[in-house]
């Protein structure tokens, strides 16, 4: 590139923006989770089979659309307008996304018990139940005058954690479609995607932060402050790391896994830009750091091809 080429390019930076805004559209429209989950999914099929599933992969994309779409439908209509997202707005047309996602779980349901099995298949139940339990008032129903919350996620804290648990359980679900053999691969894709969701979940969270404190749900963001949030979250991704590192040395998982290890480099750099946008009075969004699901898969494959 010439000093003429990089002088233009600094008068507009335009196209380096390009691929972000197709990124917060697409997760305006609640995709970017579902190809992530059919990343991650796929990954799971490669390292236990060697071969890419794609019923699986489709399944788990269907699944988490479908279930996301429960817990951003509930906020449809219910905010008021400065304090609903872009994305709860783009849902406006509430019926017409309710009849896509009880179709994506259908067909997601469908594919299970075709492909898979009646243990795939009830497992896949879950999913939905637990976003019904998190996101709309079916828990105050259930829990009736026991507990005073009338959704799971106004328990104060306790949205990460039980966000990082079903995905784990996403790993589980991959595993029993490819009817896994291999426990110990089993146990790492569990316990590595809880780490690396819990992550994601609370840094999610910063985006949401005045609209968390207007309705009461105490993330950890808000229990604990942005600055100390983020030295968690930094820690825990660390760990993930490490996890990841220690799994290939012991050979639980393939040494292509390895290739996932800059994942963690750009949730790092998204976790520390986040930190610095919210001091300043900015909202980091969701899209960026969800994106780190989609990483998964062509990292792997580049991880293979290298001969890994």
């Amino acid at each position: 590139m010439s000093i003429y080429q990089v002088s233009k390019f600094a008068e507009n930076p335009e196209p380096l923006f390009s691929f972000r805004r197709f990124l917060e559209n697409t997760a305006n429209l609640g995709l970017v989770l579902p190809f992530g989950a059919a990343s991650v999914t796929s990954v799971v099929s490669l390292a236990h089979t060697g071969e890419i599933s794609l019923p699986l992969a489709s399944s788990a994309f269907l699944c988490v659309y479908s279930s996301y779409l429960i817990d951003h439908l509930a906020d449809v209509g219910r905010l008021d307008g400065n304090l609903e997202s872009t994305r709860t707005k783009t849902l406006s047309r509430k019926s017409l996304f309710t009849a896509f996602g009880v179709a994506a779980f259908v067909a997601a349901a469908g594919i299970a018990l075709v492909f898979s099995g009646l243990e795939a298949f009830l497992l896949l139940l879950c999913f939905p139940l637990a976003v019904a339990l998190y996101g709309t008032s079916l828990f105050g129903t259930l829990a009736g005058e026991l507990l005073p919350y009338w959704r799971l996620k106004d328990i104060p804290g306790i949205k990460a954690f039980y966000t990082a648990f079903f995905w784990g359980l996403l790993m589980l679900y991959a595993s029993r479609f490819v009817d896994a053999q291999d426990l110990r691969q089993t146990v790492f894709f569990f316990v590595y995607m809880m780490l690396s969701d819990f992550v994601n979940t609370v840094f999610c969270d910063f985006k949401d932060l005045a609209r968390d404190r207007v309705e009461g749900v105490k993330t950890l963001p808000l229990l604990l402050g942005v600055a100390r949030t983020s030295k968690l979250i930094q820690a825990v991704n660390g760990i993930a790391l490490m996890v990841l590192a220690v799994s290939v040395h012991l050979q639980w998982i393939p040494a292509w896994m390895l290739a996932l290890a800059p994942v963690h480099l750009y949730v790092r750099a998204i976790v520390d830009h986040g930190q610095k946008l919210v001091a300043a009075d900015g909202n980091p969004g969701d899209a960026a750091m969800d994106a780190e699901f989609l990483l998964w898969l062509p990292l792997v494959l580049g991880g293979l091809a290298l001969g890994l």
